[in-house]
């Protein structure tokens, strides 16, 4: 816990990834995935495997682009440095472990960057009126040609979970609007993953589960608040929360789904 604060206090980030909760969860799930290795490695080596079946899927290897690389703990670094001439890094903040992940390869670039286009001026728009529509159409990195891989890392259903909490705190968005909000975030990601002319991987949860203490399915939310993802893909389960990790009386589950070649299903 002390660590934990100590990260928080000293570690550099944007100003609105601090104030809107992305450096105290970035640091929250670095301590949760060393309580719980054992149950997390499935889920990290199926994500990681996934992307090296999208590398496989690349003829060009300029610039692999990766959305979303957190912790670096579902990314395999040393073969996206080995088979790609250069590999961008993408999150809101990188803490210092991912820091020293990267340092020793060369030809990695850490950026830290808000790819919804809108937390960075969140507190703008919501000072001139703005209530969650109509959401921004992302645009960052789009025009550079010399990107042959995207992944969005277990990002997708995790895009609107700061901004909707912010949102419905200052203008108090609830009920359906905000799922409506949340949905919006959520497709404007897709549509921006198909407007790369390159090899597309995407991992996300699409289910989330509570199970009881016999491990039965007590209640099931969609990720991804009604966005539609094409069929086929590889499904796995992740082990997100065993039970006492936090609930004595309940385990949480997600369904993920990774595609390879995300534009080609």
């Amino acid at each position: 816990m002390i660590f934990e604060l100590l990260e928080y206090l000293t570690t550099s980030c944007p100003k609105y990834a601090r104030k809107l909760g992305y450096l105290k969860e970035a640091i929250a799930i670095g301590a949760r995935q060393k309580r719980l290795a054992g149950a997390w490695t499935p889920h990290l080596e199926q994500s990681q495997a996934v992307i090296r079946a999208a590398i496989d899927r690349c003829h060009r290897r300029n610039s692999a682009l990766i959305l979303g690389s957190g912790l670096l703990l579902d990314i395999p670094l040393a073969d996206l440095s080995r088979e790609f001439e250069h590999v961008v890094l993408v999150d809101v903040v990188h803490l210092r472990a991912a820091r020293r992940k990267t340092a020793e390869f060369a030809n990695v670039t850490l950026l830290e960057e808000d790819v919804t286009g809108m937390a960075a001026d969140f507190d703008f728009r919501v000072s001139s009126g703005w209530q969650g529509d109509p959401v921004p159409e992302p645009q960052v990195f789009l025009d550079r040609p010399e990107v042959d891989l995207v992944v969005s890392a277990n990002l997708l259903g995790q895009l609107s979970i700061f901004p909707a909490a912010a949102l419905q705190r200052r203008t108090r968005l609830d009920g359906d609007p905000l799922e409506d909000f949340c949905r919006a975030m959520i497709e404007a990601h897709l549509a921006y993953l198909r407007r790369f002319d390159a090899v597309v991987c995407l991992i996300t949860e699409r289910e989330r589960a509570a199970l009881d203490k016999d491990g039965v399915v007590v209640q099931r939310y969609d990720a991804l608040y009604g966005a539609e993802l094409p069929d086929g893909g590889t499904q796995w389960d992740w082990d997100l929360a065993p039970l006492g990790e936090v609930s004595r009386t309940h385990a949480l589950r997600n369904r993920v789904v990774g595609f390879s070649d995300f534009d080609a299903r």
